[in-house]
């Protein structure tokens, strides 16, 4: 079908008009300094976004101080901000751009990632409570079954012939499986995967390992997703994403039918069971039994219960399986730090199958343990950057002053409403007037000693340890607590039975919105470790 060149010229001039707007657009910020636009429509996203792009978080700080001034797509202002108390009062205080929470309202639902304002506080107030350390203090046994079963009855040690000989294995393949296997457990009650050989992963861990790849071609699609939902019905949109001529889109399209179909599953065998049976600890009978009692106002909709199942496992399949491969990642490459932690945890002998809180009690109480995560998470942290928007004009005071384009200092950022932030996280959690000189150094053992004075001033809004790998705010991960007994269950588990080496493949990683690990000229996330059986 002919494309009519009425409709191209008026979409032409709608795009050059919207360009003009923003650049003649009377500016807050005309006094910010910031790199020039590499682009003339996408300013200097291809940048920010560059996955290779690594060092250009340090240049902009180095040249331009923790707050700079950029542009975004067709010209429009963007606040790109590692100055902490910045990062503290956006994350306080503004919600995400409308293109992230409809993104993930059109991936998962209308779960907590995909909702705002009332409704995501309705949701927050049902599920806090399931995510709370009282809670959580059920799940360390089944953990550690989960984590045992591919250590040592079946998979790594015999099927996988570590035992007889050293295997260099895909680690970020098997973090990403046990992962969502341990959260599909925890949360629903349902196994997803046998983890007993290389390729029996269930269709919905297939499904969900393949999203974030499936996703970044059709990262040109986000400026339009708030308006998608006005484009006809649901059902005639699944038509279009399943129909169009372009692979990546129809891939996503597959992608989400697979995560919804076993979502509305789950739910519906949930529905069928005695939910208030008071042995039921996973996340979703838990959820049923409280949202049944909860006062008609508060109740979350059946729509809004199935939403959390694919927001759940999403959230936890972007980062804990990331965090893992960091981890192992430096451990590998500092053999005296895992020699030190395997110590630690050879001399804690935990009774895995003990008292299940006494269990969780221990294993948070591993001073090493703790230290080796807090710091792979400073220094590597999976999350490498956050969007915020500003809702009302506002001014920001910041932590240290930056030189602006008129050569004086500025000491306070005004925001109007509308501007949108790109929080650099990488920097924040590097910067030496924060962390000290050492602060590029992996030294875990300054997590066992007093912090720097610095860091109580930054005040940072992390949830965990002022760090920001799970963001913070009011839209801070509320599952950190699972991602961190995942981590330690992980760590104690495997490091009693291997030593990890790293292999000979050149390892680098992309900086998604999540990093990720490669190796030159293999396709997908990949981490190969040598394991020896110990």
């Amino acid at each position: 079908m002919a494309t009519n060149p009425l409709v191209v010229a008026a979409t032409a001039l709608a795009l050059l008009f919207v360009f003009w707007r923003n650049r003649r657009a009377r500016s807050s910020l005309a006094n910010i300094p910031g790199p020039p636009a590499v682009s003339l429509w996408k300013g200097n996203l291809p940048q920010i976004f560059n996955i290779k792009g690594w060092d250009f978080p340090a240049y902009v700080t180095a040249k331009y101080g923790r707050v700079a001034k950029m542009r975004g797509l067709f010209g429009k202002e963007v606040v790109y901000a590692s100055d902490p108390r910045v990062v503290r009062r956006v994350l306080m205080n503004f919600p995400p751009p409308p293109m992230v929470t409809e993104s993930h309202n059109l991936l998962n639902g209308d779960g907590l990632l995909g909702s705002n304002g009332e409704r995501h506080k309705k949701q927050r107030k049902m599920l806090n409570p399931l995510f709370a350390v009282k809670h959580l203090k059920s799940f360390p046994p089944l953990f550690f079954e989960v984590s045992q079963k591919v250590k040592l009855r079946d998979t790594y040690l015999d099927k996988l012939g570590i035992s007889e000989e050293p295997r260099v294995l895909n680690m970020h393949y098997w973090f990403s499986r046990l992962t969502l296997e341990l959260v599909s457990q925890a949360s629903f009650e349902r196994s997803l995967d046998p983890l007993d050989s290389e390729d029996s992963a269930h269709p919905y861990t297939i499904a969900v390992r393949r999203m974030l790849p499936a996703a970044l071609p059709l990262s040109v699609l986000r400026i339009t997703v708030p308006w998608l939902r006005y484009f006809g019905t649901k059902r005639f949109r699944r038509w279009l994403v399943h129909s169009l001529p372009w692979p990546a889109l129809n891939e996503m399209g597959e992608i989400v039918d697979v995560i919804q179909r076993t979502a509305i599953s789950t739910y519906e065998e949930k529905k069928a069971i005695d939910i208030d049976d008071p042995t039921r600890k996973d996340v979703l009978s838990v959820l049923l039994a409280a949202n049944r009692r909860a006062a008609a106002e508060d109740r979350l909709t059946e729509y809004e219960v199935i939403s959390q199942m694919g927001t759940i496992t999403a959230a936890a399949h972007d980062t804990t399986p990331n965090a893992l491969a960091r981890l192992f990642w430096q451990l590998g490459k500092h053999q005296k730090i895992q020699d030190k932690l395997r110590d630690e945890i050879r001399q804690a002998n935990l009774d895995v199958n003990g008292d299940a809180a006494q269990l969780y009690d221990g294993l948070m109480a591993l001073p090493y343990l703790d230290a080796v995560i807090r710091e792979t998470l400073r220094l590597d942290s999976p999350v490498s950057m956050l969007q915020r928007r500003a809702n009302v004009d506002t001014t920001i005071p910041l932590w240290k002053p930056i030189i602006g384009v008129d050569g004086k200092e500025v000491t306070a950022l005004n925001v109007a409403e509308g501007t949108d932030f790109i929080l650099s996280l990488h920097p924040v959690h590097r910067d030496p007037e924060i962390w000290g000189e050492d602060a590029l150094e992996f030294k875990p053992e300054r997590w066992l000693s007093p912090l720097p004075d610095a860091v109580a001033d930054a005040a940072l809004p992390g949830v965990y340890s002022q760090l920001l790998p799970f963001g913070g705010g009011y839209k801070a991960c509320i599952g950190y607590k699972y991602a961190e007994l995942q981590m330690k269950v992980t760590l104690y588990t495997l490091l009693l039975a291997f030593k990890f080496e790293p292999s000979e493949d050149k390892i680098y990683w992309n900086m998604h919105m999540v990093a990720t690990p490669s190796v030159e000229g293999v396709k997908g996330s990949q981490l190969p470790m040598k394991l020896t059986a110990l």
